[in-house]
């Protein structure tokens, strides 16, 4: 009965999603499926949560069939949405070259990639199944939210401990972070409302699911970037086995995985976009980036880091850098000027407490380039940043929007444990990979990128159309 339960909770997540999808992306791009794949599974993990939302809203009890009712609404508006809606065939270059036939070698590469991540999928799914709670934030905070949820059958009010002490905590409730987005946690509550009972572990599976989706993601728009099946798979495994990432799946429930998701999901879509200006891209780029808000307060800043690239990409190279050199210099201003007390994504100038701290340096580089919760991905990193530097001329167009949007994700990411008073979860080692997870995805992306665009122009070869063909 649990895994029914679970199968009908699956398909009442995704296939709304799905069927909208199906209609935005046009038939003949590359990895269509894939494509499709993933970014439903995303979107409608955060689609279910707004279903939720508005049920509360409305004061409508979470069930099953509340919630599925309003789902299958959703799923029937796709199907029988006007012909007019559905975006047209991908257009095709004047003149189509056949893709080269994969080698005996490539194939082995596919091949033992996709033996490999079956065989981390089962584990992870294992530990994700039967490992009852245990990662520290899920346990002080996220699932204390989803368990009130679940036992309401409705959202209910949050406040800081000094306002529920006042009034003796009637009709309100209290946790350590009373402002935080409630995704996460009605992600919980949606899995439990659809098994009819509190589960320990079946709860935490979005956590695979999210594990799925980042690879699906990763691999169809590596693909639609004119990356070649072999690269763009053993590119995929990379990222799905990097140790960290996997630490945060099998001990589930904590939120930044999702966020990572998030974040890859907008960066990826931005990029192609970027080079097609097809409006099924930047439409997944909007909403995943809006989604980001969704997660956790720090969304808001990988949100603004789009900000750059998005200048690079309608100004060109010198006009974007201009203006956003001035947005920088008005942004110091506005640091400097605005009142101690104002909070910006649940942030004071004043709770930050701003100010150098150079011994968050130390526990960083560790982070990064010796201890091992990233494999090579640092140095990977350096070094194509190195070699987009030797070739900007040539790639510099192409590249720079999305090198903007990372590079300002990881400088923001910096000064909070530089210039912030969360240094401190940098020199403790706790709170600094959590939030460089909300990046690494991302920043593997970015460096996928360089690397083909260094292996296409050594080869020779030239890079797929802008509108890739299926």
């Amino acid at each position: 009965m649990l895994t029914l339960n679970l199968l009908v909770a699956l398909a009442v997540t995704v296939l709304p999603a799905w069927v909208w999808l199906e209609r935005l992306v046009p038939k003949g791009t590359t990895c269509r499926r894939l494509l499709i794949a993933g970014y439903a599974l995303l979107l409608g993990m955060i689609g279910i949560t707004l279903v939720m939302r508005l049920l509360s809203a409305l004061a409508i009890p979470f069930s099953l069939v509340s919630i599925g009712s309003l789902a299958a609404l959703v799923c029937l508006a796709g199907l029988f949405a006007p012909a007019g809606w559905r975006a047209p065939a991908a257009a095709l270059p004047p003149v189509q070259t056949a893709a080269p036939p994969m080698t005996g070698a490539q194939r082995v590469i596919i091949g033992i990639c996709l033996v490999l991540l079956a065989g981390r999928l089962i584990a992870l799914g294992i530990e994700v199944g039967s490992r009852p709670l245990f990662a520290w934030d899920a346990k002080q905070h996220w699932t204390k939210q989803a368990r009130v949820f679940f036992e309401m059958r409705s959202i209910v009010p949050y406040v800081p401990l000094k306002e529920w002490l006042a009034v003796d905590g009637q009709g309100v409730y209290t946790n350590m972070h009373p402002d935080y987005p409630i995704t996460t946690p009605l992600l919980q509550t949606w899995v439990n409302v659809a098994l009819g009972q509190w589960h320990d572990s079946l709860m935490n599976l979005p956590w695979l699911l999210i594990w799925i989706s980042l690879g699906l993601i990763f691999y169809a728009q590596a693909r639609s970037a004119a990356i070649g099946p072999a690269i763009s798979i053993a590119a995929t495994y990379m990222v799905l086995s990097l140790p960290y990432l996997n630490v945060h799946v099998a001990l589930a429930g904590y939120a930044d995985l999702l966020l990572a998701l998030c974040f890859l999901a907008a960066l990826a879509a931005f990029y192609n976009w970027s080079r097609s200006r097809n409006p099924w891209q930047g439409a997944f780029c909007i909403a995943c980036a809006l989604s980001c808000l969704l997660i956790k307060n720090e969304g808001f800043y990988w949100l603004a880091s789009l900000l750059p690239g998005l200048l690079l990409a309608g100004l060109g190279l010198k006009r974007g850098l201009v203006v956003s050199a001035a947005l920088l210099l008005c942004l110091g201003l506005v640091i400097g000027l605005m009142p101690q007390d104002w909070a910006i994504a649940g942030h004071s100038l004043q709770e930050l407490s701003l100010g150098y701290r150079p011994e968050a340096w130390r526990p960083i580089y560790q982070s990064f380039l010796q201890h091992d919760n990233w494999h090579f991905l640092g140095y990977l990193f350096f070094v194509a940043m190195l070699l987009l530097m030797w070739r900007v001329r040539q790639f510099g167009s192409d590249l720079a929007p999305v090198t903007a949007v990372v590079l300002s994700a990881l400088a923001l990411c910096l000064c909070l444990f530089l210039f912030t008073h969360y240094a401190i979860g940098a020199v403790r080692l706790t709170s600094l990979n959590r939030v460089c997870l909300q990046l690494m995805p991302a920043v593997a992306f970015l460096t996928l990128l360089v690397y083909a665009k260094v292996a296409m122009a050594a080869s020779g070869s030239q890079p797929g159309p802008a509108v890739p063909a299926g």
